[in-house]
C-alpha cells in the first residue's frame, strides 16, 4: 500500500527540524527547536520524540510510511548504527533503537549530508543530475557524494566525509581529534573564533556590533550579517574560507569530476558570495577538462535535509513492500 506521508527529521548541531511531508515533497507541517546538546543524547531523543509527536498529530498511523532521520554522524547505513560524532554526544548511541521504542513507525537513520543531498537531487538543485556533490556548511562540515542518481555510501556507509578532508598538515585542531580538516576552517566555530579574533581590533567593530557590543559572544551569524550589510572585515573572513572551501572542492573535483557541486547548510546558503570565490578557485586551479562544472548554493534552504529524510523513509517503506519509486 502507498502511504501518504513520511516524518523527516534533522538533527543539527543547533537545531533539530522535524517535517510531515508528502510524497512530492511538498512539506505540510514542519516544527523545530534547539538541540540539547549538552543535556545528554536522552535529551536529544526526548527532544526528537516530542518534534514528532507534534507534527503528526491527528494524522492516522496507516496515512505515515515511516520516520527517516539525518544525523550529524558517521552512520554505518547497512547496520543503521552511530560508529562517529564529532558535534554532539551521540557516538555508539543507538538512536534507531531508542526512537522506535517510543513510536509506533520503522525508523531508518542516515547521515545528514546524504539526506540533504537527497533532498536536493530529488526536489532541489540537483534534480536531474545524476552525478553531483553535496558539502554543507553548518555547526560542522558534512558532504554527500551522488554516483549515477544514488548516494555513495561506501563499503560500511561512511563515505563522504568532506569535512574531515585534510587541506594543512599543520592546521588548526578538527573538533574529530584531527588537524587541519576543512571543519577547521568553515564549520561555524571556526568563523565565529575567526569573528572574535578581528573583533580585537577597531576593523572588527561592525562584527562586534553584531553582538551586541561584546566580543566573546560572537557567532558565525554575527559575521556573515555583517558581511551581508557590506563590512569588509567580515567579507575578508568568508572570502577567505571561500578559498578554502575551492581549495578542497579542486581534489574532490579533479578526482570524481561532478557535474555539480552543491553548497548548503546555513553558512553555505547564506553567503552567495563566498560560493562564488570557491567556484573561481576551482575555475582557476583544477584540472583542464573538468572546470565546466557548476558551483551552486542549495535551492531548498533548511529543509532540504528533513525533505531528504522523509524521502528515505519512503524508500524504505517501499522497498519492505515490494514498491518501485
Amino acid at each position: 500500500m502507498r502511504t501518504t506521508y513520511a516524518v523527516g527529521v534533522d538533527v543539527g548541531g543547533t537545531r533539530i527540524a522535524v517535517g510531515l511531508v508528502e510524497r512530492k515533497g511538498r512539506m505540510l507541517k514542519e516544527v523545530r527547536s534547539l538541540t540539547p546538546r549538552d543535556a545528554g543524547p536522552f535529551a536529544i531523543v526526548d527532544a526528537i520524540i516530542d518534534l514528532i509527536s507534534e507534527v503528526i498529530a491527528g494524522v492516522h498511523p496507516s496515512e505515515i510510511a515511516g520516520i527517516g532521520m539525518g544525523l550529524p554522524a558517521q552512520i554505518d547505513f547497512l547496520k543503521q548504527t552511530v560508529e562517529f560524532c564529532t558535534n554532539l554526544p551521540l557516538a555508539g548511541v543507538d538512536m534507531r533503537s531508542l526512537i522506535m521504542s517510543r513510536v509506533r513507525y520503522s525508523v531508518t537513520i542516515d547521515n545528514d549530508g546524504n539526506c540533504a543531498g537527497i533532498g536536493e537531487s530529488r526536489f532541489g538543485a540537483a534534480k536531474g543530475v545524476r552525478d553531483f556533490v553535496m558539502i554543507t556548511l553548518g555547526t560542522g562540515v558534512g558532504g554527500a557524494l551522488f554516483l549515477d542518481g544514488e548516494p555513495y555510501r561506501g563499503s560500511r556507509g561512511l563515505a563522504a566525509e568532506i569535512g574531515h578532508m585534510v587541506i594543512r598538515l599543520d592546521g588548526p585542531p578538527c573538533p574529530c581529534g584531527g588537524q587541519g580538516h576543512i571543519e577547521s576552517y568553515l564549520g561555524r566555530p571556526a568563523i565565529a573564533a575567526a569573528g572574535r579574533d578581528a573583533a580585537a581590533g577597531y576593523s572588527g567593530r561592525a562584527i562586534r556590533e553584531q553582538a551586541g557590543g561584546d566580543a566573546e559572544r560572537i557567532t558565525a551569524e554575527d559575521v556573515v550579517k555583517a558581511a551581508l550589510a557590506g563590512d569588509d572585515e567580515a567579507r575578508r573572513i568568508l572570502l577567505e574560507a571561500g578559498d578554502v572551501l575551492g581549495e578542497a572542492l579542486v581534489g574532490v573535483v579533479n578526482l570524481l569530476n561532478p557535474r555539480l557541486i552543491v553548497v548548503g547548510g546555513g553558512i553555505g546558503e547564506s553567503c552567495g558570495f563566498m560560493v562564488e570565490r570557491a567556484a573561481e578557485v576551482i575555475d582557476e586551479r583544477a584540472l583542464a577538462g573538468r572546470r565546466d562544472v557548476r558551483v551552486v548554493q542549495a535551492e531548498l534552504g533548511n529543509d532540504a535535509g528533513v525533505l531528504g529524510a522523509a524521502a528515505l523513509a519512503f524508500d524504505e517503506h517501499d522497498s519492505r513492500e515490494g514498491l518501485h519509486r
